[in-house]
């Protein structure tokens, strides 16, 4: 069954290289269908590997591994370690994943499994921010050379500049560009200036 998966991953990044995608993001950031106990494909290691294996192995296009929080920095170097081989960099923090409660502690969403929710937005930009520079460190230290891409609550153009600054390759606008359509043209307006 799991084979099955690899195979849609290495579909859909074969159909965006097709379509002349300068670059095939790899969601891994995603969950798990073949854990006992919620968690991400990113977090099983083995499989997440298998997949970028694959679609690096299917497409000439760069291949970007987008991530989610970690727990801890060891496993954002033990993971982004194992998987580098088969990626030319990587995509992180793609949400943060929270139990979501009403006024009274109960679960917001109805129905079973649905305690959990991935946050996104400006909110989360603390802990995306935090794992991105821990990346970067590592990165720095020579554990490898990939791409770094930021994202996760890049809501303003001063936190996209701080990444960049700390050394991210690129900071990329998500859920800023539903509250703010003009976000990124007012970053490189302000970057245009600053190199002016």
């Amino acid at each position: 069954m799991a084979q099955g998966r690899v195979a849609d991953y290495a579909r859909c990044a074969a159909w965006a290289a097709e379509s002349g995608a300068d670059a095939v993001e790899v969601h891994l950031a995603a969950p798990d269908p073949f854990a006992e106990h919620a968690r991400m494909i990113y977090e099983n290691v083995p499989l997440a590997a298998q997949i970028l294996h694959r679609v690096r192995t299917t497409i000439a296009a760069p291949v970007l591994a987008k991530l989610g929080a970690f727990r801890a920095p060891r496993l954002l170097h033990e993971t982004a370690t194992r998987l580098a081989p088969w990626t030319n960099g990587f995509v992180l923090v793609n949400s943060i994943s929270r139990r979501v409660l009403d006024d009274e502690g109960d679960p917001l969403f109805e129905g079973p499994g649905r305690e959990r929710a991935d946050v996104v937005g400006a909110q989360t930009f603390e802990v995306a921010s935090r794992q991105v520079v821990e990346m970067l460190a590592w990165r720095k230290a020579g554990a490898w050379d990939r791409a770094v891409l930021a994202v996760g609550g890049i809501s303003t153009a001063e936190r996209a500049h701080d990444l960049l600054r700390e050394g991210a390759d690129a900071a990329l606008v998500a859920t800023a560009a539903l509250f703010d359509p003009l976000l990124a043209v007012r970053f490189r307006q302000t970057r245009a200036t600053a190199v002016a």
